[in-house]
């Protein structure tokens, strides 16, 4: 009989544990969230305004001196440069995407965090009891 009292005390200990880590990872707060997203925007502005600007700088560059004359269209002498300059602009634009895909998904998780007061069993004297202790919600929507 006691045998079978320790052992369901020693499981419902266990059970209202909820199986948590002894050391948990650290959590990003609404704040640290935020922090993110709003470098992660800029990051994405300067990515896309220096594609613009590379783009712009090759298309005011000069053409140069025919090098080759050819059936479909003549060489010039700053093609070589000025397609570098288109080419470099459109990846540093297309490269502006994802962060501003991943600055939208930090603000969504920051809006969904907060902190509010849980209530979980605490074995106090032999006996359980409700308490209330501050944890972090997190909003995820499916």
């Amino acid at each position: 009989m006691k045998q079978a009292t320790i052992f369901l005390l020693l499981l419902t200990l266990v059970l209202s544990s909820f199986s948590q880590q002894n050391e948990p990872s650290p959590t990003l707060a609404k704040q640290d969230y935020m922090q993110k997203s709003k470098k992660e925007k800029t990051f994405a502005w300067v990515l896309l305004g220096g594609g613009a600007a590379f783009i712009l700088t090759g298309v005011i560059i000069p053409k140069g001196d025919v090098v080759h004359e050819g059936a479909w269209g003549n060489d010039y002498e700053n093609d070589g440069i000025k397609s570098t300059f288109g080419v470099t602009g459109f990846l540093c634009m297309i490269g502006s995407i994802p962060f501003f895909i991943a600055s939208r998904k930090n603000h969504k998780r920051a809006m969904s965090v907060s902190f509010k007061n849980e209530v979980t069993p605490q074995l106090v004297k032999s006996s359980f009891v409700y308490r209330s202790i501050p944890a972090f919600n997190l909003k995820i929507s499916l």
